[in-house]
């Protein structure tokens, strides 16, 4: 006869029982789960497109500022005056060009503004998508002289602006400033008629 340990009495004697039935989600908690994942990609749309646009901005603010410190780079040390001019073709001045079709810019032997066979084109920028670039002071060109400086129609003309905009309307433009030295400056939302100039939609 086997004997049992008294103290082991009890050992074995109560099962403890685990549910494992998996519960899954209802109905009502796949659809506020749904509602909060909507929710959130509604939100991160606008961002990403904010994000896109800011490039793009930037992208054409850096372009053109690039293209001014190269040209008044080699008006001072060509001895020559330097003109950039909006163009739609990457390689002459068009009257009905505007800056966000593109630019070049080049030595301008004749002093005319305009690319002429004599003239020798130093570099070119296409369009910018989805920006509009205006200016009153440089419609149609911007020259530096050999001494550095901007002239624009007459020498008495040795500044201006030029307003960057984006689909976003007038609050997200940027304003290009040329003071007398032909140094660029990008200032956020200080261009004086950009309420007025940029486009809305």
């Amino acid at each position: 006869m086997l004997n049992r340990c008294p103290a082991c009495a009890g050992i074995g004697d109560d099962v403890v029982s685990h549910d494992t039935t998996q519960q899954g989600f209802s109905l009502a908690e796949m659809m506020a789960t749904l509602a909060i994942a909507a929710v959130t990609a509604s939100m991160a749309v606008p961002t990403m497109k904010n994000i896109v646009v800011n490039g793009q901005r930037a992208t054409a603010a850096n372009e053109l500022v690039s293209t001014m410190h190269a040209a008044r780079s080699t008006a001072i040390t060509r001895n020559e005056q330097v003109t950039i001019c909006p163009s739609s073709n990457a390689e002459r001045c068009n009257d009905d060009a505007q800056w966000q079709d593109g630019w070049v810019y080049f030595i301008d032997s004749d002093h005319d503004r305009r690319v002429d066979a004599n003239d020798k084109v130093l570099g070119s920028t296409t369009g910018i998508a989805d920006v509009t670039i205006q200016s009153e002071d440089f419609e149609q060109f911007l020259t530096f002289r050999p001494n550095g400086q901007i002239m624009v129609n007459t020498t008495s003309e040795n500044s201006g602006e030029m307003l960057l905009c984006d689909i976003r309307g007038p609050e997200f433009s940027r304003s290009l400033v040329l003071h007398v030295g032909g140094k660029p400056q990008l200032m956020v939302n200080e261009a004086t008629n950009a309420y007025a100039a940029c486009p809305t939609t």
